[in-house]
């Protein structure tokens, strides 16, 4: 009788069994809150037609980097009106859930309010008042100083527009 066989469907079964289990212990939300739930916070990567691959939020709305900002220490130079325009991307309870995004890129930076800000490859991240829905690119080239940001932390030139709402 050949005993390679069970062995083997055996081993084939547990390594399933221990892939669901895992996959199980995140969806319950034991790496922190699901998606949708307050303090999610996710950094994904979509494609903008024209533009190409760019960072988004949980939502799917396009994340911007400041050129006025600093990566060297990371620091971030929005506030104030600014800020209510440029929402920064405040960290939340856990680590941000990440898809297409090297976690070994993502970080924190300590705002002057004392809140922390997510930072990718040092930059702060922020959202645009003026994106409404996923895949708008509103604030990209505003001022010249306010650009997507790519999936490794560099900005994207492709797409800007004159002036806009910027700091």
């Amino acid at each position: 009788m050949n005993r390679t066989r069970p062995v083997v469907v055996s081993a084939v079964a547990l390594v399933a069994v221990a892939t669901l289990s895992a996959c199980g212990e995140m969806a319950d939300g034991a790496q922190g809150p699901q998606h949708g739930e307050p303090g999610h916070k996710m950094l994904a990567v979509a494609t903008i037609n024209g533009v190409g691959a760019v960072v988004t939020d949980a939502d799917g709305k396009t994340l911007y980097r400041f050129d006025k900002d600093l990566s060297q220490p990371p620091t971030s130079n929005c506030d104030g009106e600014c800020a209510t325009a440029w929402p920064p991307m405040l960290a939340g309870v856990a680590t941000p859930m990440l898809k297409g995004i090297q976690d070994t890129q993502v970080g924190t930076t300590t705002r002057k309010d004392g809140s922390k800000q997510i930072t990718l490859n040092g930059w702060p991240l922020y959202g645009f008042s003026g994106d409404k829905a996923a895949g708008e690119l509103n604030g990209q080239g505003a001022n010249g100083t306010w650009f997507a940001v790519a999936p490794d932390g560099s900005k994207i030139t492709a797409g800007g527009k004159a002036g806009g709402s910027g700091y």
